[in-house]
């Protein structure tokens, strides 16, 4: 089985508490398709959150298991729910922080590029930048960067496969995840 980090093994136990707490019949295979988990983690995470007295077995007949969520179970679903929203918070407010030291360092005549798909992290950096009264361009992903060479700009990105935080042919470039 591989290893789960602790955020990861936090949102996957979460995930198996809410669907066992929404839909009790449901199937392990079910629950790995619901966390991205392979079947045999979902085993492991389940037999440990019984372990734990989480969640108990009701064996409705020989072929259906029933799982049920129990006031201990409810308990910690709240508690991983309310770890999730924190370390959520944590997480856009950083990204909001590293956009603030950003603007605060840039030049005024470099522009800001955002350089990545329209997604949930495009919509939290465009509305801090706008909030800011920041202008900005976008670019999709996969642009060709060539067009940036020698010019006086940022490129903030989010994809972590893209770009390291670095100076590349005369462009700077920020990964705001890093």
């Amino acid at each position: 089985m591989a290893l789960l980090y602790p955020k990861k093994k936090m949102i996957s136990e979460l995930e198996i508490l809410r669907s066992v707490d929404e839909e009790n019949r449901i199937t392990q295979r079910e629950l790995a398709r619901r966390t991205g988990l392979s079947l045999g983690s979902v085993n492991v995470l389940i037999k440990r959150l019984i372990h734990k007295g989480l969640i108990k077995i009701e064996h409705v007949n020989s072929r259906t298991i029933k799982y049920i969520l129990t006031p201990k179970g409810l308990m910690e679903k709240a508690r991983l729910t309310y770890q999730y929203i924190i370390h959520s918070y944590n997480y856009i407010s950083n990204i909001e922080y590293k956009l603030e030291q950003i603007v605060k360092c840039k030049n005024d005549s470099e522009k800001l590029i955002l350089y990545g798909n329209k997604d949930e992290l495009y919509d939290i950096i465009s509305a801090k930048l706008r909030s800011m009264n920041e202008k900005f361009e976008y670019f999709e992903r996969n642009t060709d960067i060539s067009q940036f060479y020698e010019k006086e700009q940022i490129i903030i990105t989010w994809q972590p496969e893209d770009f390291e935080n670095e100076l590349i042919i005369g462009i700077k470039i920020v990964n705001i995840l890093k």
